[in-house]
């Protein structure tokens, strides 16, 4: 599940765009990955098969059964009007087609994310504290280890969760909880996990083990408040 959550959602024309693209690429000898999708028509039928060739705005080309396209026997030309949904039985071959997958967020865009978070929880459930010269809610990373590709892929997810975490615990228990969490750092780690020491929070990162949750983090963070 974790390489599926990079993918972005498209169009359905994009998306076959994007497999005919691919087969198109595939019969000039490029290795690329094949696909099996099933095509749901907006009849309630449907048509699984490999894309074999499509134009835009007028009708795919799909080569039927599961078996793959040389050893398919039968082919279906589908209006592409009536399509209105695309199933990819083997999505994670999607993320070999970058135009499918979210960017690498860089060190900057994380610094700002984690800032932008961290002045949205203040903002949102203690209006007037920085205007007044209060000092707000801080994310604070310890970048070793976590600045490559697979270390701010896994803080991305750690950033998001974490401000979920605190809003839920923040909705749920009223804002004084926040008055006792100033501030969360991020380092990397064996297991991603959240804990709080006092009034500092601490965030776990552990590239490649997984998505983390946000039941496990909010009680992370909210034990013994």
């Amino acid at each position: 599940m974790e390489g599926v959550q990079r993918l972005v959602a498209r169009r359905v024309e994009r998306l076959l765009e994007q497999l005919g693209t691919v087969a198109t690429r595939a019969r000039t000898g490029e290795e690329l990955p094949a696909f099996t999708v099933t095509l749901h028509l907006s009849h309630g039928h449907t048509v699984t098969g490999e894309v074999v060739d499509y134009v835009p705005k007028e009708a795919v080309l799909v080569a039927l059964g599961k078996e793959g396209l040389l050893r398919s026997a039968s082919v279906a030309y589908v209006d592409v009007n009536t399509i209105v949904a695309v199933s990819v039985t083997n999505a994670e071959k999607l993320l070999e087609l970058p135009q499918l997958v979210r960017p690498i967020p860089t060190r900057q865009d994380l610094v700002q994310l984690a800032e932008r978070l961290a002045t949205g929880i203040t903002e949102q459930f203690w209006p007037s504290e920085l205007s007044l010269g209060g000092k707000g809610l801080r994310f604070d990373v310890d970048w070793v280890g976590l600045d490559d590709e697979p270390g701010r892929r896994a803080l991305e997810g750690s950033l998001n969760v974490t401000g979920h975490a605190l809003r839920a615990l923040a909705t749920d228990s009223g804002r004084e909880v926040l008055r006792r969490i100033t501030s969360v750092k991020f380092v990397k780690g064996p297991h991603t996990r959240a804990t709080r020491d006092g009034e500092t929070g601490t965030v776990t990162v552990s590239p490649g083990s997984g998505e983390p949750t946000l039941t496990a983090f909010r009680k992370g963070l909210g034990a013994g408040l």
